[in-house]
């Protein structure tokens, strides 16, 4: 089975799951503490699943101007976008994976919470997460981490984690500039999962 038919049949409980762990609080921490602009820029939240991250970001800064959804789950992306519209002045969802989005397309904020974990490669995969950020753009992961629960994690979603050290020298290679890697303070979140704030720099074009 795909990984966007597994997640399609989790499609009507995955909110409320995330919820339940302890995950949407997290995700509005981390957009509480870490500060960068948001007005009047362009987002994607790429992998969103059920918009939990977007949704984070949303609640903490207030109405997103343009908000673009991208997973390959067409189910998971309906929720998304209901719940997501009324947070957003301008919405777009492509049922798609990361790598298929198209070249020339980017944006100033690019989100993308255990995203890279599925990535046949994930070195790959930075390398597309940085092709869609504009030069100066802002880039917010949330990866998973070593953690002996991970393996049960692993008999069903078959994903990756990473060591903190390992992921800055993957977003190094990649070309990022890390700002800040943030520990979630509590909870399944903070057994499992780091997040990342990181820059495209204004040269690289």
């Amino acid at each position: 089975m795909s990984l966007a038919a597994q997640y399609d049949k989790f499609s009507n409980t995955w909110a409320s799951m995330l919820e339940r762990h302890g995950f949407s609080r997290a995700y509005r921490g981390l957009f509480d503490r870490v500060r960068f602009n948001v007005r009047n820029k362009s987002v994607c939240d790429v992998g969103t699943g059920s918009g939990d991250f977007a949704l984070a970001l949303a609640n903490s800064r207030g109405r997103l101007q343009s908000l673009t959804l991208v997973d390959p789950s067409l189910s998971m992306l309906d929720v998304a976008v209901n719940r997501l519209s009324p947070m957003c002045n301008d919405l777009s969802a492509y049922p798609c994976r990361l790598e298929d989005l198209l070249r020339h397309q980017s944006f100033d904020v690019v989100l993308a919470a255990h995203v890279l974990e599925h990535c046949l490669d994930p070195q790959d995969g930075l390398a597309s997460l940085f092709r869609l950020l504009k030069p100066g753009g802002i880039l917010v992961l949330s990866v998973s981490k070593p953690h002996i629960c991970q393996w049960l994690i692993w008999l069903r979603w078959r994903h990756r984690w990473f060591g903190e050290a390992q992921m800055k020298a993957m977003l190094s290679s990649a070309g990022f500039a890390v700002s800040c890697c943030y520990a979630y303070p509590e909870g399944i979140p903070e057994r499992v999962s780091r997040a990342y704030v990181v820059q495209r720099p204004i040269e690289s074009l």
